[in-house]
């Protein structure tokens, strides 16, 4: 681990958490004060890297977790997360017991999940993991797109405000349910969602992100540019995505 740890050092770039909140029983709001040179090349929907412990013998999967970027203020060279403690792993450990003034370790900016300024239309389907980097997309797509969005949990109160939105909620919400697909695409159809001129971004649990893609693709006949998948995690797996 000595070796492990000192290569970790080397690496990673750092930050200092200046903000912590909890904004519902399983998320936590916590803002990082960066160095914006380590963002000069950030394009809204990467996300960052976070070590979020040093356990003996395990392996690096297991002390790093993905969180998306929120929101990033290049005058204050500030960064927000959303980290949700559903899973109760070494992520929800280390948000609950992280203090302000904590130094963090994190690595990124970076992926591919990434918005798409060129068309009119918009459609952001996801849960709650994916909200954060969900509400970053639909904010940087522009003011005069039209944007549609739904997002699925077990209970409301699960559900938390964008950034500066006044405590608002912009995308609608489904209760995750046996019958949850067959509701979104539903309310898909309800919404008279076209698919000339638009992108979807897919988040979430892995099979809820192959059932959508497949039914963009197969059964509505977009095509693969149209859509943009993001697992963002898997039952039963845990460690880096």
């Amino acid at each position: 681990m000595g070796i492990l740890n000192s290569i970790i050092d080397l690496l990673s770039k750092r930050a200092t958490i200046i903000f912590k909140q909890q904004i519902t029983s399983k998320t936590w709001h916590i803002r990082l004060k960066v160095n914006n040179t380590d963002f000069k090349n950030y394009v809204p929907g990467e996300h960052m890297r976070i070590l979020v412990g040093r356990q003996n013998n395990s392996p690096i999967g297991d002390m790093v977790r993905t969180y998306s970027v929120w929101n990033y203020d290049e005058l204050q060279q500030t960064v927000d997360l959303a980290v949700c403690t559903f899973s109760g792993g070494s992520g929800a450990r280390w948000a609950s017991k992280a203090n302000v003034g904590d130094t963090v370790l994190y690595g990124g900016p970076k992926g591919k999940f990434t918005i798409d300024t060129s068309v009119q239309n918009y459609l952001f389907l996801g849960d709650v993991s994916a909200l954060s980097h969900l509400y970053e997309l639909r904010r940087k797509a522009g003011i005069y797109k039209n944007i549609t969005g739904i997002v699925y949990a077990d209970s409301p109160e699960y559900i938390f405000p964008d950034i500066s939105l006044c405590r608002t909620t912009p995308f609608g919400y489904l209760k995750n349910d046996a019958n949850l697909l067959e509701s979104i695409i539903a309310e898909i159809a309800w919404n008279n969602i076209s698919k000339e001129n638009t992108i979807v971004y897919i988040a979430g649990e892995t099979g809820f992100c192959i059932a959508l893609n497949d039914y963009f693709r197969k059964v509505q006949g977009w095509q693969p540019k149209q859509i943009k998948t993001k697992p963002f995690w898997h039952p039963d797996k845990k460690g880096l995505q």
